[in-house]
């Protein structure tokens, strides 16, 4: 039996310009809500590590 080696190319592949400024463009409107919502004493839903939680404007993370 030969051991398989994997296709390294595949990983050296630049990353798809638009799916790059689709990241960029959703990490500011996350910033920008939560701006927004600390400065009207509101929270943020979200969802991270499988789980729905609530984001409050002093950086407390409430799962529900």
């Amino acid at each position: 039996m030969t051991a398989k080696i994997p296709d390294q190319t595949a990983s050296k592949q630049k990353r798809d310009p638009d799916l790059v400024n689709a990241e960029i463009a959703l990490r500011r409107a996350a910033h920008k809500a939560r701006v927004i919502a600390r400065k009207a004493g509101t929270s943020v839903v979200i969802f991270k590590d499988g789980e729905i939680s609530e984001e409050r404007g002093d950086n407390h993370a409430h799962s529900g």
